[in-house]
Order: structure tokens, then sequence, then C-alpha cells
């Protein structure tokens, strides 16, 4: 995640929507592109050579780039004003329930 340039309050460059009785909505945030910033972070956790790859991909420049994800049930549930999410999940899902 992209690092804010906010000085001592360490912030990073993301959002989530919180919904009342529903919880987080959905969640985004915009990625490291700067070189610099994702070669020191990988060499603080030790991960270089593991991800020396990606390090080459942004070694002549990026772009910057994000993302967002949204859960389907829970703007079911938001819409719909129903209580329990478990009334909206279209295909339910718990464990043990696959027979494979």
């Amino acid at each position: 995640m992209r690092d804010n340039e906010d000085g001592p309050q360490h912030t990073v460059a993301a959002v989530d929507l919180l919904v009342p009785g529903v919880g987080e909505l959905f969640g985004g945030g915009l990625r490291e592109e700067r070189y610099h910033f994702l070669e020191e972070r990988l060499a603080r956790s030790g991960l270089t050579e593991v991800y020396q790859w990606y390090l080459d991909l942004r070694r002549f420049g990026s772009v910057p780039h994000g993302g967002f994800g949204m859960g389907f049930e829970r703007y079911l549930q938001c819409i719909l004003g129903v209580d329990n999410i478990k009334d909206v999940i279209p295909f339910p899902r718990f464990p043990h329930s696959c027979l494979l």
C-alpha cells in the first residue's frame, strides 16, 4: 500500500466504506509504485531476492495504480434492508459443505 507523505502520522492511501448495521462494504487503496520505497521495504522484510522479479518490473518506472473490492453480499444486505447476511448469500459457503 502506498504511504502518504504526511510526516509523523504515517498513514496510507486507502479507503473503507463503513455502513451502519452492515460493516465494511468495500475497501480500496493505491499500490506503491515508487521504486526506492519498494526496494527499501523489501530489504527491511528480507524479501528482496524473492520479489526481485517485481522490482525488475518497476525499475524503469510505473504509473500510479490502485483498486478496490466490494462485498457483494454486504451490498445486497444494505440495499434490501436484511438483518442477517446469511439471508442474502446466493451460494452459501460453510466448512466441509463440499463433497469433492
